[in-house]
């Protein structure tokens, strides 16, 4: 039997903030908070809304009936079937795929620092896969199999070097920041020497890709990051409770019987594995695991990672859309969201500014 009741309504209940209920599903019940479930359901509404019309724009326009056929194997024509199907959907799908990666990774970093600048871009996990990554396309020659390898072990170095430089001290304050943001500048320099010492054409590849590209991503790359994307889901919804209570502080999650070590490590993993599927399809894109969980914690007033991933789709693929279409010629999509993350922050400056 499925009861939704406040929880102010169990006897010898513990109040709960306002606006939080119990969902009971036979002998287990969960929390969940109104607000954030209205803000999910809308994030979700607004990824399918921005998928349907990135399917339409282009120079090769599309009518709604037609995209709708196309969608259900009825297409006008060769042509837009083959827009529909084969450029427009995947790329979108790559789109929100990446980006709800990246917003996760950093949802759940910023977590268990307690650090609100603790994402991926900041403290070198980004640059680090992005050093594997451009170290296999400059040096080996792979291909996307191999890249996604390079950037997987190039993020877990860089975690793994994290670990070793603030074990003693723990994953917090600006020790962390600091420390990430000197590995990254490393990661970044030897980026720098190998671009300088390998043929220019390769050169020119790995540096679009290190800019943050979603040009000529299609089906093939959006299966791998969705793989990623759904077993980190897994592993993060499995170690909720974990999360939620390292986010209090180790004295807290002690207190309410949390393995602190073999939590933090499990969601250590599954946020550099969605770190590292991201930058292995599209690059390094910056500000996206930064702004997303910020912007959701607004909204939500939690740190769920849920509708942190939501807006990290949405903000990605409306950026790729104005990569693509707002220029004279088409950009990449990193562009986009450096100009979009600093115009953010110079938003918090002021707003700080103005309460101060």
């Amino acid at each position: 039997m499925r009861t939704l009741t406040p929880a102010r309504d169990e006897p010898g209940s513990t109040a709960l903030p306002p606006g939080e209920r119990v969902l009971r599903l036979g002998g287990r019940s969960v929390r969940w908070d109104e607000r954030t479930a209205w803000v999910t359901v809308i994030l979700a509404l607004l990824t399918c809304v921005v998928i349907a019309a990135s399917l339409l724009v282009g120079e090769f326009r599309i009518s709604a009936p037609d995209a709708v056929a196309s969608l259900l194997g009825s297409a006008p024509d060769r042509m837009t079937g083959f827009f529909v199907t084969e450029r427009r959907l995947p790329r979108a799908l790559v789109a929100v795929a990446v980006g709800a990666s990246l917003a996760a990774s950093g949802a759940v970093f910023c977590a268990l620092t307690r650090n609100p600048l603790a994402s991926p871009d900041i403290i070198g996990v980004t640059q680090g896969a992005s050093a594997g990554g451009a170290t296999v396309i400059l040096v080996i020659g792979g291909g996307i199999a191999q890249v996604a390898l390079g950037a997987l072990v190039g993020a877990t170095l860089t975690v793994g070097f994290i670990l070793l430089l603030t074990w003693w001290r723990g994953l917090t304050g600006a020790r962390l920041v600091l420390v990430g943001v000197t590995l990254g500048a490393l990661a970044m320099a030897y980026v720098a020497h190998l671009l300088s010492r390998v043929f220019v054409a390769s050169a020119v590849t790995a540096q679009i890709w290190l800019t943050g590209s979603l040009q000529g991503r299609g089906w093939a790359e959006l299966r791998p990051v969705l793989f990623c994307l759904l077993v980190s889901a897994v592993v993060i919804w499995s170690q909720a409770r974990g999360l939620r209570a390292l986010a209090l502080g180790d004295e807290a999650a002690i207190a309410l019987g949390v393995r602190m070590r073999s939590t933090r490590v499990i969601l250590l993993s599954a946020a550099t594995l969605l770190a590292a599927a991201a930058v292995a399809t599209a690059g390094p894109i910056a500000f996206v695991a930064l702004v997303a969980p910020h912007v959701a914690r607004i909204l939500t007033r939690t740190d769920r990672v849920l509708p942190a991933a939501l807006l990290g789709g949405v903000l990605l693929l409306v950026s790729d859309l104005v990569a693509q279409h707002a220029f004279p010629l088409p950009i990449p999509v990193g562009v986009v969201t450096v100009v979009l993350g600093g115009l953010f922050f110079l938003g918090l400056l002021w707003r700080e500014g103005r309460r101060g």
